[in-house]
């Protein structure tokens, strides 16, 4: 018998062409963003006009005085902060491709039709099981994305992906902070962290020494009032960086814990290893720990947006797919119809208990 061939039944298209996600894909594949690009300009303001606000006012006051350094290091760190952020969020965050029937990333398996498999998802989730430093750990199966997650991956909704060793979803800068993107997340807050110390010294001591300077002529009091006066730009520079050193510096202390600890943010909220044998991921030391969680990031990238995937043709689609593509849709309906008719029979068992009861009871 001749060999059937399917290849005139596909046509082969970029994956970030037909792959649904929330994030925001920019030139053709090219440049992934997060799903909330909103907060993350909402941020770069709160970042970038305080300082603009410096180099014009402050600036200037500290080239009279000669301290030329003070703006120098400011640039550096704004640099530092800028780089830091866009790879933060540019970056994908260790994003674990949906398997869909739509397409398939394998083109020999297309050659193949095969029919939708019959699996109990619950027999296999519970038959997943592995064991890591006496902790057992189950792969959990995502029905979103149709995958099993590895341990430490979760899904999160507001990008609507399966991410590796998910931290959190970042709310200020709209995108996943995971395995790959974690460790320039750190250092952008680290380096906001030192940016608002920085501004916070320098702009209090130029505020102190020109009261200084005039308090030879007049009370200290009014010395101040008229620093404050002639550069007022100096204690608004002094309110914003304390009050927001507050939150961020906050913010990266905790995060160095984590980094220390080799804990996820997610982990620690979920109190995951609050138990006796404690964090199985944690190494011996805190160096360890540190290499662990911000190095060995380039080996873990399963998502290739620019890579073909292929379709069949819509003759295809239903009842024959493709090899790896699971029943889900007909199966959680079968098992909500089994739910809901046992739901009811056990119903009509208590209604029948209820009766028998009052029988009983009534004389």
């Amino acid at each position: 018998m001749q060999k059937q061939k399917y290849r005139d039944s596909k046509s082969s298209k970029h994956l970030y062409q037909i792959w649904q996600t929330e994030n925001k894909i920019l030139c053709n594949g090219k440049l992934l963003t997060g799903s909330e690009n909103h907060k993350l300009l909402a941020s770069v303001s709160f970042i970038t006009i305080p300082s603009f606000l410096f180099y014009i006012f402050m600036s200037p006051e500290f080239a009279k005085n000669g301290q030329n350094g003070y703006t120098v290091v400011f640039v550096l760190i704004q640099i530092t902060i800028y780089v830091f952020l866009w790879f933060t969020v540019c970056m994908d965050p260790g994003i674990i491709p949906k398997i869909r029937p739509e397409y398939e990333m394998n083109e020999e398996l297309l050659e193949v039709p095969q029919k939708y498999s019959k699996v109990d998802y619950r027999f296999i989730m519970d038959s997943k099981m592995f064991i890591i430093k006496a902790h057992q750990f189950k792969l959990k199966y995502c029905s979103t994305c149709a995958i099993y997650r590895p341990a430490r991956a979760s899904h999160c909704p507001s990008c609507d992906n399966c991410v590796v060793r998910f931290d959190h979803h970042c709310p200020w800068i709209g995108q996943c902070i995971g395995r790959r993107n974690y460790i320039y997340f750190y250092f952008f807050i680290m380096s906001v962290s030192f940016k608002l110390i920085f501004v916070f010294g320098v702009c209090l001591s130029y505020i102190v020494d020109e009261s200084k300077k005039r308090s030879s002529n007049m009370e200290i009091s009014d010395a101040i009032s008229e620093t404050l006066a002639y550069n007022p730009v100096s204690i608004i520079l002094v309110i914003y960086s304390f009050g927001f050193s507050c939150f961020v510096v906050g913010l990266w202390l905790f995060h160095t814990y984590l980094v220390f600890t080799n804990m996820t943010t997610n982990e620690y909220l979920k109190k995951h290893w609050i138990v006796e044998s404690q964090n199985p991921f944690k190494r011996q030391n805190i160096l360890k720990n540190i290499v662990n969680v911000l190095t060995c990031i380039t080996q873990l990238k399963f998502l290739e947006l620019k890579q073909f995937v292929y379709q069949p043709k819509e003759y295809m689609q239903s009842p024959i797919n493709t090899q790896n593509h699971l029943n889900e849709v007909n199966d959680s309906s079968k098992y909500r119809e089994e739910d809901k008719i046992q739901v009811e029979y056990r119903g009509k068992q208590m209604q029948q208990q209820n009766i028998q009861i009052i029988s009983e009871i009534q004389p």
